[in-house]
This record gives C-alpha cells, sequence and structure tokens, in this order.
C-alpha cells in the first residue's frame, strides 16, 4: 500500500464515506457488458451450484444446479448457460473494420467491438477459470456426450480468463477491482472484496456512515454475499439430502469456520461513476 493510498483510507474513515483516489476512470466500460454472478459448492473446484446472469437488472436470469454432485444436472446448467453467452457474443459480430498490415501490403479485418464481462469479484474469475477448463475439451460424441455448445462455451471461458491476466485489458472484470482501483475505503484490502460492503462505503444510505452501511452489509441474513463460495454445512444438511438413499457421498467435508454464505449479494454499482 502506498502513502497516499494509506491517507486516503485514513481520511475515508475520518469522514465516514470512502474518498475518490483518481480524477478520471481507468476502465473501459462497455455499453452492454453482461455480469455474471457466479455461486459454486463449497470443496469442489468448479461444481456449479448457481449463477445470476443478464445485460440487465430486469433481464437477468437465474440458472440453478438442483444438485451439483450430479455430472448429469451440471453439464445441463453450462448447457443453458452457453445458451445465454453465446448468443450474446455473437451480437459482437456485426461490424468489422480494415486494418493495414504488412506495411500497407495487406488488409486484414477484425470486429470493430469486443464484449465486456463483470463478475462481482476476482474469485469469480478464478470459478470461471475452473469451469471453462472442466468443460473446454468435453466432447459432442463418443462417451458421456454433453451439448456441442458445452466445450465452445469452455473455450470462451478460458479465453475471457487468460484476458484477465492481462494488465489493462477491459474483457473480464472484476466489480471489486474496478471500484478500489478508484476509491479508498476505510477497511482493510481483505474487506474491500466484499462487494457489498465495498459499495456501502462508497455510497452508504441517507444518515448512514460508510463503516455502519458496511457492517450491516456484511450480515449474511440482511445481504448475501456475491459468491463464489458457499459454506460446507449448507451443503452437507441441505443438498446431502437430495441424494437417494444409499447413494451419498461418503467423504467428510471439514466444518465451515466462517459465517454462513448463503446467496449472492446485488452486483450493482454505486450511483456515483468512479473517479468523480
Amino acid at each position: 500500500m502506498s502513502t497516499l493510498r494509506a491517507l486516503a483510507r485514513a481520511q475515508a474513515v475520518a469522514a465516514g464515506v470512502a474518498q475518490p483516489v483518481a480524477t478520471v476512470r481507468h476502465l473501459h466500460l462497455a455499453q452492454r457488458p453482461l455480469v455474471l454472478v457466479p455461486l459454486g459448492m463449497a470443496g469442489e473446484a468448479h461444481a456449479p451450484l448457481a449463477a445470476l446472469v443478464g445485460t440487465a437488472p430486469d433481464d437477468a436470469r437465474l440458472l440453478i444446479v438442483p444438485q451439483p454432485r450430479n455430472r448429469d444436472q451440471r453439464f445441463r446448467f453450462v448447457t443453458e448457460l452457453a445458451g445465454i453467452v453465446l448468443p450474446w457474443l455473437d451480437d459482437f459480430r456485426g461490424v468489422a473494420e480494415a486494418v493495414a498490415v504488412d506495411r500497407g501490403r495487406d488488409v486484414r479485418y477484425r470486429y470493430s467491438d469486443a464484449p465486456q464481462l463483470w463478475v462481482p469479484n476476482p474469485a469469480g474469475i478464478t470459478f470461471l477459470r475452473l469451469l471453462g477448463r472442466s468443460t473446454r475439451f468435453r466432447r459432442p460424441d463418443g462417451d458421456y456426450p454433453v451439448h456441442p455448445a458445452v466445450p465452445l462455451l469452455g473455450r470462451w471461458l478460458t479465453f475471457f480468463a487468460e484476458r484477465a491476466e492481462q494488465p489493462g485489458s477491459s474483457t473480464l472484470l472484476a466489480m471489486t477491482d474496478a471500484l478500489t482501483l478508484h476509491w479508498a475505503t476505510g477497511q482493510s484490502a481483505v474487506e474491500d472484496l466484499h462487494l457489498p460492503a465495498l459499495l456501502g462505503w462508497i455510497d452508504p444510505p441517507a444518515g448512514w456512515t460508510g463503516a455502519a452501511a458496511a457492517a450491516r452489509a456484511e450480515d449474511p441474513g440482511v445481504c448475501p454475499p456475491a459468491g463464489p463460495a458457499t459454506d460446507p454445512e449448507f451443503d452437507n444438511a441441505a443438498l446431502a439430502r437430495r441424494w437417494p438413499p444409499g447413494r451419498r457421498p461418503t467423504t467428510t467435508r471439514p466444518r465451515a469456520t466462517r459465517r454462513t454464505r448463503s446467496w449472492w449479494g446485488c452486483c450493482a454499482g454505486s450511483s456515483r461513476p468512479p473517479g468523480s
């Protein structure tokens, strides 16, 4: 942490609200990004439990896996997710532009716009990377076939995850990273990974301080976190009851040491734009 960032955090504590640390926005914001809020089962690297996906709050779809330990249900979930993501990607193939290469001796064409995918936090990027790795090599034929859209979506998720590792790339972004790039809060960097708490510091309700709004947002009963992890006790108590008798998994999962993370919080941004 730099000296100026530490000073801004101290000022945020004194003022009771997050302080801007940038005068301009340092990220490209697409006109129609896709927001994906994933939720995975605890103890499984890429077992999806649910996802909220859409391009607008009134156009979001909730996808649920009743039993994440069931592979058939998991791949049906990926197929449904592909039915949303792939058509959205195809919309960016409409307009292309010519670009001179090889000192003007040749011309290649590129699309004039690129898709932008948002997730709540860096853990969401990791989840999509693992989900892409587990689906991109699946086959639509042979033993245990899947829908042809499953491996295609897996390759796209791998592409997005690789772009997220490139500095300055705006293809796959984490909301918490984008906000902390422009704002300094009065809490720690680890606490800034909790999107509802971060938004509480940036834009607290009238009459509230950022600390009070963040403390309220940390209550999972009031504002569930934005995933992607759940509590293993939820897996054992709720999900295990869905298994038929005699088919329950025999693996023992460790007990949770943190508060229950029940579903996900809202991935909406602050009412004030970053850097304003």
